[in-house]
């Protein structure tokens, strides 16, 4: 009897792991298929922003788009993937850098909605901001308090953490 119980436990304990670890390569491979979505998104958006652009692929996995003294760059690790509206779709959100000449950066900001698989372009966001996460469908953004080209546009005590929610197509700031 003992024998019989033991090998039920065990049974049931490799059940469990096994089914766990398949549903965590789901995830993974889910969310580099969304990577790989988002990637295409930006990518069309920087295309389209300039007029016949060159697209090079550098070997840290980034995609640079450029025309004459122009240059947009998506950098995969700018890309958060997370769920940002009410359906259980993951949503994500990418920045796009865009240079002109000597200039400062322009960062751009595309909050792509999953409507049933598909993701696509929800809103524009210009500015100064890094997003951080997208955590309970609240999205978390650090902004700096001082002005891009200032000398301490950089420091961490000028550095501010916001809150925002996806409502009705667009972003509400949250306390």
């Amino acid at each position: 009897m003992r024998t019989y119980i033991f090998i039920c436990f065990i049974a049931t304990l490799l059940t469990a792991c096994t089914q766990n670890s398949g549903s965590h390569q789901t995830n993974i491979n889910s969310e580099q298929k969304i990577r790989k979505q988002v990637i295409d998104i930006a990518g069309n958006y920087a295309n389209n922003t300039l007029k016949d652009a060159k697209k090079t692929m550098p070997n840290d996995g980034s995609i640079i788009f450029s025309a004459g003294d122009t240059k947009c760059l998506i950098d995969p690790s700018y890309i958060i993937i997370g769920e940002i509206d009410e359906d259980s779709y993951k949503d994500a959100i990418v920045t796009i850098f865009t240079f002109h000449g000597q200039r400062l950066p322009l960062k751009e900001h595309l909050i792509l909605i999953n409507k049933n698989g598909k993701l696509l372009i929800s809103k524009e966001l210009d500015g100064e901001m890094k997003f951080l996460s997208i955590s309970n469908r609240t999205i978390y953004i650090e902004t700096s308090q001082m002005a891009p080209d200032s000398p301490f546009a950089g420091c961490k005590i000028c550095k501010e953490v916001k809150k925002y929610k996806f409502i009705a197509d667009d972003t509400v700031r949250i306390k």
